[in-house]
């Protein structure tokens, strides 16, 4: 196949709604021991901060005593999360998402 050939075919791409599949603690948790067993830790930082950012940061400072800006931190990969605060935003994860009794 050449060059021109390879340019012409058309890429489809699909509507995708992650808040459906970052709301799913399991998969969540999944996924970020998956990146952590493959000492991907860059990963593993952005499959929760992708799931934090569907949360709602003020509740979560109140809630859960994350502060916002070390939230926002978070997000935009400023610094480097200790562990007190990698387990509470997996807390707040698997609350926030659990499904209503």
């Amino acid at each position: 196949m050449n060059s021109k050939n390879k340019h012409n075919k058309k890429v489809r791409l699909f509507d995708h709604d992650t808040s459906v599949t970052l709301s799913n603690p399991k998969l969540v948790f999944k996924t970020f021991m998956e990146c952590l067993e493959e000492g991907d830790s860059e990963s593993a930082r952005e499959v929760l901060a992708a799931s934090l950012r569907h949360l709602n940061k003020s509740r979560l400072a109140k809630r859960y005593h994350i502060p916002r800006r070390t939230a926002y931190n978070l997000l935009t990969r400023k610094g480097i999360p200790n562990l007190e605060l990698v387990a509470k935003v997996c807390q707040a994860i698997q609350q926030e998402y659990r499904p209503a009794a």
